[in-house]
């Protein structure tokens, strides 16, 4: 063994194991550097998370609170409204039964006198809530305040906020009898200044008096203020948090140290720390807005502190308060650091383990790789030996395939990008017919002068794109030969990834395309074929259609001269036979007409028309044919407009309807149908045709469109039909032609039948 092939060697055995072992401790120190991010991450995480989630409790507390107000002050509205109407209904009982024990003994003026006398005593609220009573004209009776009211119409006098409460009262007893109101009023005790009461009104029905009382909303919101607010200063949450609340004016009204509680936060210096956090949120649009705020009080509980607290303050428009609660950072930094211990603690036993997996790991891994290196190293011996016997090999292939490209008229060339320079093989020259001995002549130039002239352009077009944009180059060309022969060319060949140079092969293909030329002269004939099978069924559909006019001629013209040897032809006679004959002789004019249109070339180029119309020239064709044979044609037509060649859609519609009339004929028992649908969906024209005829067998649906296949005996079928129609539907009206079986259901019966699609885009 050479020095070279053991250095070699050498590097195949240790090369595994040196770059094993250097990947692993790369990748075993980006790993403990991820773990020690993941634990910094871990720990800021936690602590974030905590945070936030004392936030949440914060917001969560406030909300409790701020529900609870707003559910008590709905319930105590509730339970005023409930007493108003308990107190209304025992004074309206109390005037009822005055009235009812006295109406026919006192007059009216005397029981309103004692039910005045009865009403004016009767006090609640601390004296502050009376009964007063109105006519139904606003004239007041009893007033307990005001006095000078009594015996005067009090109809348009207006309260603070410009409403005539009077006027407001008599239409609810109108009205309704009973409800409630709201109106300004003195109080008993400040007879200077009105104040918002809610009231009830009922009206008293035997002298259509009104009776009507009500409570000082301040003072029952006064009440219920103090009973929340003892209620809420009860309240104590984790870590000894609490409410407390200050006034839109900065009094605070509720507060866990007496020291703070009766302070004015906008007024006095101790509580600058939080003054512009509560004025911006007082002066929030929102009646509901609320914050987060982090702040370093100057008291707390009456004592000097610097500890960092997070509040979170929000407001309760409705009686102008800020509700606010906080917990302090130190209980939080507490319980992180407990957390980040924790965290830490599983940190370090992970550190641990990662460290003893990946030294088992590296010496699992180096173990394999002495293994691997082993078995490269009996690899390469291998190889090298197999490759001494592979080139001698080679050289019995190369052999084989010159002789290869020999009998496939193959052979190989290569284009010098920079030089211009064209190396060909020994077999291009061969194809070419070419005897040179010096190569330098023989490039690109050359080679062009052998084209016929229309074929160069494409060449250097695609010789050009092969070499600028490393398209593939194929080009198809024709040469002649110095001994004047003409063949074909077909020439590929690929830039390498260097742009260096083009490579790539001939290939004489002239048999190839004299088989083309062939095929194309067979499909031809076979079009003429078809043609021909149509223009006999035409003519036997014109046979059909002449008979019954020729014969009616044949009749008038003999009953015409029969009459007149008779000598009993009449001039009516006469004019009947011979308006017979010229509508007979019209009709067959028409036929003749139809037809021809049929097989005029100039109906066989590119133009637009209605598929309906295309149908009724088709039916009109075969109709006779159709007719004495029973056969029902139900169409179902969309009638769209197509850009084709009528008279080769209208072939290949009777070739399909002639086969589906071939079939049905031989059915003696069965209703004869054939179904004719048109439609367009998805930017495609279609038109089916569907028989109930049984439908194709399977091991033969798939040949129908081969040529020369036939299912009729030899003297009724080609076998052209439906394969040029295929044929004229692909090449002609660039479609596409199917056909399958099909079972459905048509006037409560079910048929089974061929079905022909033919899809035009």
């Amino acid at each position: 063994m050479d020095e070279k092939v053991k250095n070699l060697l050498n590097i195949i055995k240790y090369t595994p194991l040196t770059i094993t072992t250097l990947i692993s401790i790369f990748i075993i120190f980006l790993m403990y550097q991820e773990k020690k991010q993941d634990l910094k991450n871990e720990k800021y995480f936690s602590e974030t998370q905590y945070l936030q989630t004392e936030k949440e409790a914060l917001y969560s507390k406030i909300d409790t609170v701020n529900n609870y107000i707003k559910n008590e002050k709905a319930k105590s509205e509730k339970a005023l409204k409930e007493d108003l109407t308990f107190k209304i209904n025992n004074v309206h009982k109390i005037a009822t039964n005055m009235y009812l024990r006295n109406k026919d003994t006192l007059s009216k003026d005397e029981i309103i006198k004692q039910i005045k006398t009865a009403l004016e005593a009767i006090r609640f609220d601390n004296g502050k809530g009376y009964f007063s009573i109105h006519t139904m004209e606003g004239i007041n009776i009893l007033q307990p305040i005001v006095r000078e009211y009594e015996g005067k119409s009090v109809l348009n006098r207006k309260d603070l906020r410009g409403d005539y409460p009077v006027q407001k009262v008599i239409k609810i007893a109108k009205t309704k009898g009973e409800g409630f109101l709201s109106w300004y009023s003195l109080k008993p005790n400040n007879t200077s200044k009105e104040f918002k009461k809610i009231g009830i009104v009922k009206k008293f029905e035997p002298y259509d008096l009104i009776i009507t009382t009500g409570i000082f909303i301040d003072d029952y919101e006064e009440n219920l203020k103090k009973r929340i607010l003892n209620h809420l200063a009860k309240l104590e949450f984790k870590n000894k948090g609490f409410v407390s609340i200050i006034n839109y004016d900065g009094d605070v009204i509720l507060h866990k140290s007496k020291s703070v509680l009766n302070h004015n936060v906008f007024k006095e210096k101790e509580f600058s720390h939080v003054k512009n956090f509560l004025k911006n949120l007082i002066s929030t649009k929102n009646k509901e807005s609320g914050d987060f705020f982090s702040y370093k009080p100057i008291i707390q509980l009456g004592k000097e502190t610097n500890e960092l607290k997070i509040t979170y303050s929000r407001k309760f428009d409705d009686w102008k308060w800020i509700i606010s609660t906080s917990f302090k950072l130190s209980d939080a930094n507490k319980i992180i650091e407990k957390r980040k211990a924790i965290i830490e603690k599983k940190y370090d036993k992970k550190e641990k383990d990662l460290l003893i997996y990946s030294f088992l790991f590296i010496i699992l891994l180096v173990i394999i790789s002495f293994f691997i290196a082993r078995l490269i190293e009996k690899k390469f011996l291998n190889y090298k030996e197999n490759l001494e016997n592979q080139i001698l090999e080679n050289k019995a292939q190369k052999e084989t395939l010159l002789e290869a490209h020999k009998i496939a008229h193959m052979a190989g060339w290569k284009l010098e990008i920079k030089t211009k320079k064209v190396i060909w093989s020994n077999e291009f020259i061969n194809i070419f017919g070419l005897n040179i001995k010096d190569e330098e002549i023989f490039g690109l130039e050359y080679l062009e002068n052998l084209m016929f002239k229309e074929d160069i352009s494409a060449f250097q077009d695609s010789m050009k794109n092969c070499i600028v944009i490393g398209k593939e180059h194929n080009s198809t060309y024709r040469i002649t030969k110095p001994n004047g022969e003409m063949i074909w060319i077909n020439c590929i060949g690929h830039l390498n990834k260097e742009k260096t140079f083009v490579i790539g092969i001939v290939q004489d293909i002239t048999a190839i395309k004299k088989l083309e030329a062939e095929k194309q002269q067979q499909s031809e004939l076979l079009y003429q074929q078809s043609k021909m099978a149509a223009m006999g069924e035409m003519i036997g559909n014109i046979a059909h259609q002449w008979r019954q006019p020729l014969s009616t001629i044949t009749t008038a013209s003999t009953g015409t001269k029969l009459l007149n040897e008779m000598n009993t032809l009449s001039d009516s006679e006469l004019n009947s036979a011979l308006l017979t004959i010229n509508n007979s002789a019209q009709y067959l004019s028409q036929t003749i007409d139809d037809f021809r249109g049929f097989f005029n070339p100039k109906n066989s180029v590119l133009h637009e028309f209605k598929i309906e119309d295309t149908l009724i020239k088709t039916l009109k064709l075969i109709d006779p044919q159709f007719n004495t044979k029973n056969i029902e044609i139900i169409k179902n037509i969309e009638n769209y407009q197509l850009l084709s060649i009528e008279n080769d859609l209208i072939q290949v519609l009777i070739n399909i309807l002639n086969n589906a009339r071939d079939v049905l004929i031989t059915k003696e028992k069965t209703r004869r149908l054939i179904f004719i649908n048109t439609y367009q969906k998805k930017n495609s024209s279609y038109i089916e045709i569907i028989d109930n005829a049984g439908g194709i067998e399977d091991n033969i649906i798939d040949r129908i469109f081969e040529a020369y296949f036939t299912t009729k005996e030899e003297s009724h079928g080609t076998g052209i039909g439906l394969h040029m129609s295929k044929e004229i539907v692909i090449k002609h009206l660039k479609g596409t032609i199917e056909v399958t079986n099909e079972t459905y259901n048509f006037e409560g019966v079910q048929y089974t039948g061929a079905k022909f699609t033919i899809s035009i885009d």
